[in-house]
């Protein structure tokens, strides 16, 4: 099953546009927040909504603790027909967002700092007897370790002004910073005495600016229309990246680059160390939000949310729908779904090194607290994706692939 290896140098997860959500109150209603966004959260989501705020105040919102488990099922075969899984995992503890906002001349001055993306991926598996495509002689032992961290952090101001006591405009220009760091290890010790060794690391820095233009309109007392547009412009970025070979399984010797190697001579060793600078070009992301408040203690969301096809990704669209009862005067119910669509391609049968094909779909529930000017939210939020992948580089073999993803948050805020 195994020749040349896994495909080794698959992205952290750039398949999916809603890996965090953001903002207590927004995350326990799934995302729908756009028609809504009267909190420091709204800088992020559509900055016209702060200026319906009630109140100047402070948030601050922390993902307690996020879990991702991804499983390519039936990945590898033994020489005894058994199949095996193919398994990582991704586990943080991070603050995801904090934000202020306050009166400012005719409007509301907001200024806010999210962390939309946040990823930490590992996988350590060791497999043994596993099927090869040279003839008789499988893999005796193959060793696999991955670490991914990869992270985007977004700060920056925004303003909004209303225009009319049901109109309001407003914008949010956040700085924009990924970092990066992709490690790659594979070994394979065949049972003939042949072996093929990987080590491939990767560093990434990129930074750029992040517009969010936003409007809200209550066409009725009980009924609030949101819509905003945003995109990340990259204006600069750094890739390092050191590739460490040997494959003594070939049958023919390797051309690198136009350089002959021949990995039969025990002395040679493939390395290359490279940096460069090169920029991605990022989806803008256009959002369609309806509230409709049906009482004094029932709220119901949904949004709608499209990004571009840009580059290799293709477009996609998301929903989110959100419910908001109060319970008693200082205490709230918020539950939400979403979804999370892949970006990429469905995987072609006669294909080979496709990027993986996962739909993520969510459910959140949370409890908001409140006194005469603080507010504590605690929530979870759970997906579930199933897909298709191709780890095997060069094999036209395709996966079934799953994603389990739990979050548990705490929200915190302050009114002034």
């Amino acid at each position: 099953m195994l020749a040349a290896g896994p495909n080794k140098i698959a992205s952290a997860d750039d398949q999916h546009y809603v890996n965090v959500l953001v903002g207590g109150r927004a995350s326990a209603l799934g995302g729908s927040y756009t028609a809504i966004s009267d909190d420091p959260s709204g800088c992020y989501y559509n900055p016209a909504g702060i200026a319906f705020a009630p109140y100047q105040s402070l948030s601050a919102s922390m993902n307690v603790f996020q879990r991702s488990v991804k499983t390519y099922h039936d990945a590898l075969a033994d020489t005894s027909s058994n199949l095996h899984d193919w398994k990582q995992e991704s586990s943080s503890l991070l603050p995801n967002f904090f934000g202020v906002i306050k009166n400012f001349g005719n409007g509301v001055l907001g200024l806010s700092y999210a962390v939309p993306d946040a990823i930490n991926r590992r996988q350590r598996q060791s497999f043994v007897d596993i099927s090869s495509n040279l003839p008789g002689n499988p893999v005796e032992n193959f060793t696999i370790n991955i670490n991914d961290s990869d992270r985007t952090f977004l700060f920056g101001p925004s303003y909004a002004l209303k225009l009319q006591d049901n109109f309001s405009v407003g914008a949010t220009l956040y700085a924009y910073y990924r970092d990066r760091e992709v490690v790659r290890n594979q070994l394979l010790q065949f049972q003939q005495g042949q072996h093929y060794w990987l080590n491939y690391y990767e560093t990434r820095q990129d930074w750029g600016v992040r517009p969010i233009m936003g409007i809200i309109w209550e066409p009725a007392e009980q009924l609030a229309i949101g819509l905003t547009a945003a995109k990340t412009f990259v204006t600069s970025g750094k890739i390092k990246q050191q590739t460490t070979l040997r494959d003594s399984s070939a049958d023919s010797p390797y051309v690198i680059d136009g350089i002959s190697y021949d990995f039969s001579d025990t002395d040679v060793v493939y390395f290359n160390a490279d940096t460069s600078h090169e920029t991605n070009d990022l989806p803008w992301r256009l959002a369609l939000g309806i509230s409709y408040f049906a009482s004094d203690r029932l709220l119901v969301s949904m949004d709608f949310s499209f990004n571009q096809a840009v580059e290799e990704k293709e477009a996609t669209w998301n929903l989110a729908a959100g419910a908001e009862y109060y319970l008693t005067d200082s205490m709230a119910l918020r539950l939400g779904l979403y979804s999370d669509r892949a970006n990429t391609a469905e995987i072609e049968n006669d294909g080979v090194n496709q990027p993986e094909h996962i739909d993520i779909y969510g459910a959140t529930l949370g409890l908001a607290m409140f006194s005469q000017q603080a507010n504590l939210a605690i929530g979870v939020g759970y997906g579930i994706g199933q897909g298709e992948a191709q780890i095997v580089a060069d094999s036209k073999t395709i996966q079934d692939a799953t994603i389990e993803n739990l979050t548990i948050y705490i929200a915190a805020g302050y009114s002034f």
